[in-house]
């Protein structure tokens, strides 16, 4: 199959006749670049409407509006797409662990700018991470390094650093004891506190009465030495990065770095404990959840796989098209196909309730075209438009929660790729070993990532093939409708995603091709729709909805008001360029954070819209039938419509024949690795 990286470049052009189509994939290496390329503008810099309400508009309106605005956002683009010269920034300087800054620069001094760290050599970012009894790094710092600093360092390393910094400030600390930071205390505590709160690299001193006495006070947080404090910072540190990036914690090389701090932590200070086994316990779950859905993916990539050598054979055997359809046209009897939850609607009907004989039935002569009280499809497990985008929505946000944000550097993490192929002798050995030290899989986590790219191409396909599966026109008709309308339930809602993916099946070349169909279809709302996802001037139109979107969601008092789910093709395209259009290190050789934090800005927002919960009522077989049903690949679609509607000119007389001839080499293949298989 053909592939896109906006999604829908290519197959908005089906219905004129192309051969576009819907994948869309994560290489995005193309020669691309965002309008101007201003670092960290990205893409999104072209949204420049103006939104003065916090509710979606209605799609005329926003039709006439993106109008309206025509003149003021092709002014914007050509401001952006004519560079000027940026107005020098002010900076400042200042030591890591410090929140005081100044003029005078030193080679380990980090450089800020407007009170946000800019750049810094990779070793005093990595001690700016390092908690003490009187510092804590910014939340935005600590999201920011832990989400790039994987490009230039693992996390099982980043961690060690963290913990030997700390432990040799610790040590520092200790020599000159430990000072209680509660000025109301008793008298006489401090010595008692002193004497129990030595540093972790000694051993502690004191007799049983004084650790009970101690004990007693453990309660109270303000009685706390400074090394306890920095204690507690530590393991707050570790529970933020646990909470935030769960999936790093895969690495047993990690978790071994875990052990050793968590150890040191709990040595200072007791009562650190329990908090360490409740968040120990709070990762064991989420990865517990995370394995489980995995395999949940891994089923449905091996259904996939069946389902296509299904369609291959049936069609290679009986050379007609809608014999290759049966391997996902249920019966006549709806209940039937209902009561598997979309599994049994996979299977070839035997029942004799719509009229055919059991010996037609059970017939080895070549099958007819099915009719269509034999088709059961999602309308009719599904007639609601509005449940159906309810229930899409329930899976868009399942499979969004299941993406770790860490995914979307891990992606574009070129640097690190090259520096292991050019890494030592000593990191191939590891390599081979299978220990991984110098192992690109170490960077290279995306699996849920590329799976929800792969959700938005299955939608895409199923769309298509639910309307070729029907072989009167008037029920073609009826479907294409009904999926319009159910896209535009899922602008209403704010799921882009599904929007786009059902816009982009619409447009496919089989489903575009079918005139007499698109004929007696009410296609002003599609047109509309089409209007909404125009991939002319970078989407701006999208842009402009999405962002009355987000402020909608954040005035929004019920959960159905918070859902965002962005076109998450164009989401991650504008991660590319903004990670393309800025070198991630300064002449300098310091890292360039300012990039980082544009990185971070975007994924930020996108963890906020994967956390908000389906508000609807979820209807298992519907859900099930949209992730497990068999799916037409992309020849057999091109046969399907030839079914539906003869090919019409010698273009297309020549694209049938094409598929024909693709068709049956590919079960030729199949037929010599499954011979192949057997001996």
């Amino acid at each position: 199959m053909s592939s896109s990286n906006g999604g829908l470049s290519n197959a908005t052009n089906g219905r004129s006749g192309s051969t576009g189509s819907a994948n869309i994939n994560l290489n995005l290496k193309g020669p691309e670049r965002s309008i101007g390329g201003a670092p960290g503008a990205g893409a999104s810099s072209a949204t420049t409407t103006s939104i003065t309400h916090k509710t979606l508009p209605d799609l005329k309106t926003q039709r006439s509006n993106s109008a309206c605005h025509a003149h003021e956002s092709l002014t914007a683009l050509r401001r952006i797409a004519l560079p000027e010269k940026p107005p020098e920034k002010l900076l400042s300087y200042g030591a890591a662990q410090s929140r005081i800054q100044g003029q005078e620069a030193r080679e380990d001094f980090l450089v800020y700018s407007e009170g946000r760290v800019h750049s810094g050599p990779l070793q005093s970012l990595i001690t700016h991470m390092v908690p003490t009894h009187e510092y804590y790094p910014d939340e935005g710092f600590t999201f920011a390094f832990l989400l790039s600093a994987r490009l230039f360092v693992r996390p099982h390393e980043l961690l060690a650093q963290i913990s030997q910094t700390w432990e040799h400030q610790q040590q520092e600390v200790g020599t000159g004891g430990d000072v209680v930071d509660d000025a109301s205390q008793v008298p006489g505590r401090t010595k008692m506190l002193s004497i129990n709160s030595a540093s972790p690299l000694t051993q502690r001193k004191g007799n049983a009465a004084a650790a009970a006495h101690s004990s007693e006070l453990e309660p109270r947080l303000q009685l706390r030495t400074n090394t306890q404090r920095s204690a507690q910072h530590c393991i707050r540190l570790l529970s933020e990065w646990i909470e935030i990036f769960p999936y790093d914690f895969r690495d047993e090389r990690l978790m071994q770095q875990v052990r050793i701090l968590a150890r040191k932590c709990v040595y200072i200070d007791n009562s650190l404990g329990k908090q360490v086994s409740r968040i120990l316990q709070l990762l064991v779950s989420r990865l517990t959840t995370l394995e489980q859905y995995e395999e949940f993916l891994q089923t449905l990539s091996s259904e996939e796989a069946q389902s296509q050598q299904q369609q291959h054979h049936h069609h290679g055997q009986h050379n007609h098209l809608h014999n290759a359809l049966q391997t996902f046209l249920g019966s006549s009897s709806h209940a039937n196909g209902a009561s598997g939850g979309g599994g049994s609607a996979s299977g070839t009907s035997n029942s004799s309730s719509s009229g055919h004989t059991s010996s037609a039935s059970t017939s080895n002569s070549i099958s007819t075209t099915p009719q269509p009280d034999e088709v059961f499809g999602i309308m009719d497990m599904c007639p609601s438009c509005a449940h159906l985008a309810h229930q899409l929505t329930a899976i868009e946000l399942e499979r969004l929660s299941h993406i770790g944000p860490e995914e979307f550097v891990q992606a574009f993490a070129k640097d690190y790729q090259q520096q292991d192929k050019d890494g030592s002798k000593e990191a191939n050995k590891s390599k081979g070993s299978g220990s991984g030290v110098g192992s690109l899989n170490d960077m290279k986590k995306t699996r849920n990532l590329e799976s929800y790219v792969q959700w938005f191409n299955r939608l895409s396909y199923l769309t298509a093939s639910e309307i070729v599966k029907y072989p009167k026109k008037k029920q073609r008709v009826r479907i294409i409708e009904y999926w319009i309308e159910t896209a535009r339930e899922c602008f209403n809602i704010g799921n882009f995603n599904s929007l786009m993916a059902i816009i982009a099946g619409l447009n496919l070349a089989p489903i575009g091709r079918l005139k007499k169909t698109w004929a007696k279809v009410q296609s002003a709302k599609f047109s509309v729709l089409e209007h909404q996802m125009d991939p002319t001037s970078n989407f701006n139109s999208y842009r402009s909805t999405l962002k009355a979107a987000m402020w909608r969601s954040e005035g929004a008092t019920e959960e159905r008001e918070r859902i965002i789910i962005p076109f998450f093709s164009l989401f991650v395209k504008d991660l590319y360029f903004l990670n393309e259009g800025c070198s991630n290190r300064l002449p300098n050789n310091h890292i360039n954070f300012e990039k980082c934090s544009q990185l971070a800005k975007q994924v930020m927002e996108f963890n906020e819209w994967k956390k908000v919960n389906c508000p609807f009522e979820k209807l298992p077989n519907v859900i099930a039938y949209l992730q497990h049903s068999a799916v037409l690949n992309e020849n057999t679609l091109s046969m399907a419509s030839f079914e539906c509607e003869p090919p019409e000119n010698t273009e297309e007389k020549d694209r049938y024949k094409t598929v024909k001839a693709e068709t049956k080499q590919q079960l030729l293949q199949q037929l010599q690795e499954q011979h192949q298989q057997s001996q």
